[in-house]
C-alpha cells in the first residue's frame, strides 16, 4: 500500500499539519565532506570486504542524514555522527557472517572488560565512541544519552537477529496470534533498541564541543523526540521496504500486533491493515512533534527571530535550542525525500514541488 493514494495523503497530511519546510539542499561542503570520503576509503573500507560502489552508497547515506539533520553543528561533531552511522550500518550489513557475527557477540563483553575488540571494524567503532565520548566534557547526562545508545546497538542487531532468525524459521511461541496480542508494545521497544535516537537527540542539543545548554531546557523533550526520530524513519522508509518485500520492520509488526487484538481496522472484514497502522503512527508523530514544539517553546521563538512583537521572556537560549530542533526537525525529512536510497520520487513534488533531484 506504500505508493497508494491513502499513503501519499497520510504524509502530505502529516507534513501539512507539522508545518514542515523544505531548505534548499546546503552547498557542498569541502571541509565536511572531504575528510569524510578521506576516512570511508582508507579507514573504514578496509575493515570491511565491500565494493567500492557498497562504499559510495554508505558514504552517501551515512553523510548525507547528518549534514541535512545537523545544519547548525560544527564540523567536528557532525563527522563523528557521521561515522558512526556508517559504522553502525556496516556492523548491521555484516552480522550474517559467521566470523564477524562471533566477534560482535563478544564486544559488550569486551567493552566491559577493557579489552581490546579483535575485529578492525569493531576497534574503529569502539574508539569513534571515545571520540565522541570526548565532545560531551563533563556533561555526563548528555554524554550517557549521546554514547550508550552506540554501545546497546550491538546487543539489538544481536537480538533482531535472533528473533528474525525463529520466524524464518517458523519457530513461533505456542499460541502465537495470543501472544501478539498481548505484546502491543513490543515493536517500539525492539525498533527504540536498534534506533539509537537517544544519541540523534542529544546531538540535536549540543552542536559545539563548546556549547552547553541547562538540561532541563530540554531533557522533557527526549521521550518524544526519540520516537519522533525512529517512526519517521519507518514510515519514510515503508515505501523502500514494500518494494523490497520486507515485513519485519516496525510497521509490520505493529499491524500484526494490532490485527491480533482484534482491533477495527479498514480492511475488507473490518481487520486491521498496514494502512491503519501508517495513519496511526502519522497521528503519533504530529502529536509528538508539536509536544516537543511546545515545550522548545519553537513558535514564540521564531515569532521573536522574526522581530514580532509580545514575546518577552524569550532568551538567547532559547532560541538556539529552537534553532537546532527546526534544523532537525525539517532537516530529516528532506533527507529522506532527497535520497536515492528511499525512492520516494513520487512523494518529492507533491510537498516540495517539482524539479527536485534525488539526492
Amino acid at each position: 500500500m506504500s505508493t497508494s493514494p491513502e499513503y501519499v495523503t497520510c504524509i502530505q497530511r502529516l507534513l501539512t499539519d507539522i508545518g514542515y519546510r523544505y531548505e534548499p539542499f546546503p552547498p557542498h561542503d569541502a571541509d565536511y565532506w572531504g575528510p569524510f570520503h578521506f576516512w570511508m576509503l582508507n579507514t573504514l573500507g578496509p575493515t570491511s570486504s565491500w565494493t567500492a560502489k557498497q562504499l559510495a552508497e554508505l558514504e552517501h547515506s551515512a553523510g548525507g542524514v547528518i549534514e541535512r539533520s545537523y545544519p547548525h553543528a560544527s564540523t567536528q561533531l557532525k563527522l563523528l555522527f557521521a561515522k558512526l552511522t556508517a559504522i553502525a550500518i556496516l556492523i548491521d550489513d555484516s552480522i550474517e557472517d559467521e566470523v564477524i557475527h562471533e566477534q560482535i557477540v563478544q564486544f559488550s563483553q569486551r567493552l566491559y572488560r577493557g579489552e581490546a575488540q579483535q575485529n578492525g571494524m569493531l576497534a574503529l567503532y569502539h574508539a569513534t565512541i571515545q571520540e565522541l565520548s570526548e565532545m560531551y566534557g563533563n556533561d555526563s547526562v548528555l554524554r550517557g544519552l549521546a554514547i550508550v545508545p552506540w554501545i546497546n546497538y550491538i546487543d539489538a542487531c544481536l537480538m533482531e537477529k535472533q528473533i528474525l532468525g525463529a520466524e524464518l524459521s517458523n519457530v513461533k511461541p505456542h499460541g502465537s496470534a495470543h501472544v501478539e496480542s498481548l505484546a502491543p508494545k513490543f515493536p517500539y521497544y525492539l525498533r527504540s533498541k536498534s534506533g539509537i535516537a537517544e544519541a540523534y537527540a542529544a546531538g540535536t542539543f549540543k552542536a559545539t564541543k563548546e556549547q552547553n545548554f541547562p538540561l532541563t531546557r530540554y531533557i522533557k523533550t527526549i521521550p518524544d523526540l526519540t520516537y519522533y526520530i525512529e517512526v519517521m524513519n519507518d514510515l519514510l522508509s515503508f515505501h523502500k521496504e514494500e518494494i523490497d518485500g520486507e515485513t519485519y520492520n516496525f510497521i509490520h509488526l505493529r499491524t500484526r500486533s494490532m490485527a491480533a487484538s482484534g482491533a477495527h481496522g479498514s480492511g475488507d472484514s473490518g481487520e486491521w491493515t498496514c494502512h491503519d497502522t501508517v495513519s496511526l503512527v502519522c497521528d503519533e508523530l504530529q502529536t509528538a512533534a508539536h509536544r516537543i514544539d511546545g515545550l522548545l517553546r519553537l513558535e514564540e521563538c521564531e515569532m521573536k527571530m522574526r522581530g514580532e512583537t509580545g514575546v518577552t521572556d524569550i532568551d538567547e537560549v532559547d532560541i538556539e535550542i529552537a534553532k537546532q530542533w527546526r534544523g532537525w526537525r525539517d532537516g530529516y525529512i528532506s533527507w529522506h525525500l532527497e535520497c536515492r536510497r528511499y525512492k520516494l520520487d513520487f512523494l518529492k513534488p507533491l510537498v516540495i514541488g517539482k524539479g527536485m533531484e534525488p539526492y
